[in-house]
Order: C-alpha cells, then sequence, then structure tokens
C-alpha cells in the first residue's frame, strides 16, 4: 500500500464548483454522488465543504472567486449555513427536498441520482 502524501490540492482549480452537503442521511449521500458525478463528467470541480467550515482563509478566498453551485439535501441547510457563515454572498443554491423528495424516505437509486444530477448539471 502506498502511503506517501499527495502535497498537492486540486481545490478551486477550475472557474466551476460545487459543494455538497454529504450528511449522513439519503438526501446526502445523493447530493455527495451528484456533486461527484459532475466532477466526473467535467461539469464542475467538486471542493470539500470541511475546507470552508474550518476556515482555511487561502482556500475560502479563491472559492469566493468561483461560479459555486452549493447541493444541500434538506431544509436544515447545512451546507448553506456553512456558506454565509464563511462570508459567501454570490453562489447558486439547489436543495433536494425542493424536487419532492423526503429527508428518510429517499430510496439512493441510479433514477434518484440521475433526476438530481439533471436538475444541477444545468445551472450556471
Amino acid at each position: 500500500m502506498d502511503t506517501t502524501e499527495n502535497s498537492s490540492c486540486l481545490c478551486g482549480s477550475a472557474g466551476y464548483i460545487v459543494f455538497s452537503c454529504s450528511g449522513a442521511c439519503d438526501l446526502g449521500q445523493i447530493t455527495d454522488a451528484v456533486a461527484r458525478r459532475l466532477r466526473d463528467n467535467g461539469v464542475r470541480k467538486m471542493n470539500c465543504l470541511a475546507v470552508v467550515s474550518a476556515g482555511i482563509e487561502n482556500s475560502i478566498a479563491d472559492f469566493k472567486t468561483k461560479n459555486v453551485l452549493m447541493l444541500d439535501g434538506c431544509p436544515i441547510d447545512c451546507g448553506r449555513q456553512i456558506l454565509d457563515k464563511a462570508g459567501f454572498t454570490n453562489y447558486t443554491y439547489m436543495r433536494v427536498t425542493d424536487l419532492g423528495l423526503k429527508k428518510g424516505q429517499t430510496p439512493v437509486t441510479e433514477d434518484v441520482v440521475n433526476l438530481v444530477y439533471n436538475k444541477a448539471e444545468i445551472i450556471f
């Protein structure tokens, strides 16, 4: 097993980035899957919401210069609250429950991920 650390972080290297609240519930798993698919398909660069929560100022300053999409799963709006507390004012927001999905009642299936992805992919 290779234990060599990769010292180069790719965070913030693209003009279009996405954060997801990758919470413990079904909707958090869905937003995480959608953010990763946006990354894998070259639509947006996925970045770490924990970096913002941790207050890593250099990264936060860089993220604020990007076109940011924040994906939240439920009305608790953890991701939105994190960005707002870090001083983000210009970002696009999508909450999965606004699409009719219910926290704790939504199976994490390819069809559900596709439904959310198709809405998120066209947001700029």
